[in-house]
């Protein structure tokens, strides 16, 4: 596996397209990558105000004035909705991208019950439209006479944990060859994505000394700074930065926990390694070992001691709330990991201890108005 000093080799000065770039996700790849060096063009919709997003532009800029090799978070950006295949096919042209990052979604579980139609259209037709742009390009044009092509576009399309059929097996943990198909809107449109890249790649992307492609089933990520609504640590700094209880859903949920570069890192690994072999490309299960599958409750608790430590005295109170009818959520979810294991030789680089300690000082930075964009860049600092 590629730690940081070794990916600066492969990113810096190359330039990543990333769809998604001012979600959570996308924001602290967007620091990263800045990190390792390279030229960052995000597509994605317009951040809202106050979104982790902007307070990353913000704190680096910031930043600027105590270093003099300054650069801003992104090279170029476009704010459009993923479904305009006409601007996102403009985009792609313009940038003639190294590496294209997928990862503009519409994310969340509960939402998908809501706008299923939106949903769709955003985690289906918004991956298809995408493939479309690559494919019809033409930016990658032969660089010598013979025709021949330097380096190929390395592809990843980030879905889900949820891309399984699951029908809440104790303590079965998904494999790659598993079943895709998700129950509910947005687990579905994600296997439905899952299937379109498949078929693009089969189809149009065959031609191995172009293209590479792959898919990572990533879920349950957790860091500092996310505001999504119905998640449970954005609840948990919520609760606490309006000074109420802490009310939780489903207390006995189980889920496979992760630090947002955990993911991050990997993705990166999957690019530059498929970019420089074609034996990398895959579809893989990106999640932590069965001891971080923790209950919500115990979740919740974890993040609280956390920011106890930080905020000394600060005593966050919890109640299960009770619900009188939910939607259909799966009681039970965990990926088998050993196939990235294997192949990228993949070891845990955050344990759940740094998880919280890491989430909460981001969380904490955020509610006195600290830089977090520095914040972050030390804990990626911490694995140079």
């Amino acid at each position: 596996m590629l730690k940081i000093n070794e990916l600066k080799k492969y990113y810096s000065g190359k330039r990543v397209l990333i769809t998604g770039h001012t979600g959570f996700k996308g924001s602290y790849m967007c620091v990263l990558l800045k990190y390792l060096g390279a030229k960052v063009y995000g597509y994605a919709l317009k951040p809202e105000k106050g979104s982790l997003y902007e307070l990353l532009k913000k704190g680096a800029k910031l930043q600027h004035r105590r270093d003099e090799a300054y650069e801003p978070l992104v090279t170029g950006e476009v704010f459009a909705d993923i479904r305009d295949i006409k601007k996102l096919t403009a985009f792609v042209k313009k940038v003639k991208p190294d590496y294209v990052l997928h990862m503009a979604a519409q994310p969340l579980v509960l939402l998908g019950y809501d706008e299923p139609r939106y949903t769709y259209e955003v985690n289906v037709m918004g991956t298809v439209n995408l493939l479309e742009a690559i494919r019809k390009g033409e930016f990658h044009e032969p660089q010598n006479r013979k025709g021949e092509f330097y380096e190929p576009i390395s592809i990843l399309n980030v879905t889900t944990d949820k891309v399984y059929e699951n029908n809440d097996l104790s303590n079965y943990a998904f494999k790659e060859k598993d079943k895709l198909c998700g129950r509910d809107p947005y687990a579905n449109s994600k296997s439905c994505s899952e299937l379109a890249t498949y078929a693009y790649e089969k189809s149009f992307f065959a031609d191995k000394n172009i293209y590479r492609v792959s898919t990572a089933r990533a879920g349950n990520v957790i860091g500092g700074g996310d505001l999504n609504a119905n998640r449970i640590i954005p609840d948990c700094y919520r609760s606490i930065k309006n000074k109420k209880e802490m009310l939780i859903r489903n207390p006995k949920s189980i889920r496979p926990y992760q630090f947002v570069l955990e993911p991050l890192i990997l993705y990166l690994n999957i690019m530059a390694l498929q970019k420089k072999d074609k034996k990398f490309e895959g579809n893989y299960n990106i999640g932590p070992d069965k001891k971080a599958c923790l209950t919500t409750e115990v979740l919740t608790k974890k993040f609280f001691e956390a920011w106890s430590a930080l905020d000394f005295g600060h005593h966050q109170s919890i109640r299960i709330a009770k619900l009188s009818k939910s939607l259909h959520e799966s009681k039970f979810l965990r990926l088998d990991n050993s196939l990235i294991k294997k192949v990228f030789k993949y070891k845990e680089i955050f344990n759940m201890n740094k998880t919280m300690e890491y989430t909460a000082k981001v969380y904490y930075d955020m509610l006195k108005n600290n830089n977090i964009y520095r914040s972050i860049i030390e804990i990626i600092e911490e694995l140079d």
